[in-house]
């Protein structure tokens, strides 16, 4: 394996495999995540994906033989609500939990990120200044605690969403972020966007939204199951299947190349994986590069990770083709 491999994919999985449709049993997800974390595809691998309210289930994890070496890296997801009187709501009852957590299990419970679809009638209603509120209301209890992550993604609720509505949110998040780096709000990190993959969004909504972000500086995170290690087409359920290795390299080059909007598209539908080259210097798709220090610059500043519930499937074709 070369080393821009190495920086495409290091710490590139949050384990998701409480999520549907696996949905594991809590002690079950912690040990497949213990063995990953033992296993030679370790460097792989990221934060455990918890939903908010199973958080206070982490203090029946007394199973010592499958004690973590190091703390156990959490990113916690929140509820779908309606209002924004909910969601600071949920913001409050989530820092609660995670007080729980770090209590029961002192120097052994991390959380590095925190995931929150935004309140389903201010985005319907695409009002900025409850979306603003929502976003402030997370950033400004964030900073004031030692619990909470300081690195937020926001989701976009509902399945149909529209490419404008998607890059208004972006927006919003975007000018926020502005408004935080002049306030110098200590101990924060910008936000982020979360894109849902399942179900999958057409190619060409997932390719004007990355670009969007990109332009607008937003850190893209990714979530959903069912994801190969190279775009391909299921003509069971008649659907794309997304490929992992596509849509990381398609927000990379949209970076370092300066991708259109159709260049992006034929990126992520790209279902011949020898167009994709791996050297030790630089990762191509076809003539466009992406050179080693720029990877691992993008993978940590814009993006960031991928939430799989099965952390088994993209490395299978990875390693089929000794790319891993």
């Amino acid at each position: 394996m070369n080393k821009s491999v190495e920086h495409l994919l290091s710490e590139s999985i949050d384990y998701a495999s409480l999520k549907p449709p696996v949905s594991m049993a809590l002690v079950d997800a912690l040990r497949e995540y213990v063995r990953i974390t033992n296993s030679e595809d370790k460097w792989m691998l990221s934060r455990f994906v918890i939903p908010y309210n199973q958080v206070p289930e982490l203090r029946k994890f007394a199973d010592r033989r499958y004690r973590l070496k190091g703390p156990l890296n959490l990113c916690i997801f929140g509820p779908i609500v309606n209002s924004l009187h909910e969601f600071k709501n949920t913001i409050l009852n989530i820092e609660k939990d995670i007080l729980s957590a770090h209590s029961g299990f002192p120097g052994e419970v991390r959380t590095n990120v925190l995931e929150l679809a935004l309140p389903t009638i201010s985005v319907e209603s695409l009002n900025p200044e409850e979306l603003v509120k929502a976003i402030e209301a997370v950033v400004t209890t964030s900073a004031d605690s030692r619990l909470l992550p300081h690195r937020v993604y926001f989701e976009i609720p509902g399945q149909d969403i529209e490419v404008e509505t998607a890059k208004k949110i972006i927006k919003v998040i975007a000018v926020h972020n502005k408004s935080v780096l002049k306030r110098k709000i200590d101990n924060y990190l910008f936000s982020g966007l979360k894109i849902n993959c399942t179900p999958p969004p057409s190619t060409e909504f997932l390719a004007e939204v990355m670009l969007y972000a990109r332009d607008a500086n937003v850190a893209i995170k990714f979530a959903g199951h069912n994801i190969r290690s190279f775009s391909t087409y299921d003509y069971t359920s008649n659907e794309r299947v997304f490929g992992f290795i596509n849509i990381f390299m398609a927000g990379l080059l949209a970076y370092t190349q300066d991708l259109t909007v159709q260049e992006t598209v034929e990126v992520l539908t790209e279902n011949n994986p020898s167009n994709f080259i791996f050297k030790d210097a630089f990762i191509a798709w076809r003539e466009l590069a992406a050179p080693m220090l720029e990877i691992k610059m993008l993978r940590m500043l814009s993006i960031t990770s991928f939430n799989l519930t099965d952390f088994e499937s993209p490395l299978h074709g990875l390693k089929e083709r000794s790319i891993l």
